[in-house]
């Protein structure tokens, strides 16, 4: 995966995302931590999107929290990890971006990509 090519704003995302799944005990960093920390961003652009769409972040931050909360956890010094799920979220938004003929990955391009995953239908009943 080519870190390089993603935004700083992106990179920082992917540095919160693993620092939320270690302090909540989990190993392996999810699509659902990354959709956290994007909504969560200072003046991001998650954010603002879901505010134009009319949706309840806060009620979208509620149902991620009790997803990351059924993870299971593990206790002691370890190794996070990229899961397969969120790799492949980042793969679709790098060929989103390429599409696009974008020089970068971006926030946008991975909130396209997230939308593409199974996970959105369980997080975002209430946007629509």
């Amino acid at each position: 995966m080519r870190f390089d090519k993603f935004t700083l704003k992106l990179q920082e995302a992917l540095q919160d995302a693993e620092g939320l799944a270690n302090s909540s005990g989990h190993q392996g960093i999810d699509v659902e931590h990354m959709l956290l920390v994007l909504i969560r961003q200072p003046e991001g652009t998650v954010s603002e999107i879901f505010k134009k769409l009319g949706s309840e972040q806060k009620q979208i931050e509620t149902k991620i929290e009790k997803i990351l909360d059924g993870l299971p956890k593990v206790s002691g010094v370890g190794q996070s990890y990229i899961t397969t799920r969120l790799k492949d979220v980042l793969d679709k938004a790098l060929t989103e971006a390429a599409r696009l003929r974008d020089e970068y990955v971006s926030v946008e391009h991975v909130l396209v990509s997230i939308a593409d995953d199974k996970m959105p239908e369980r997080c975002f009943r209430t946007v629509a």
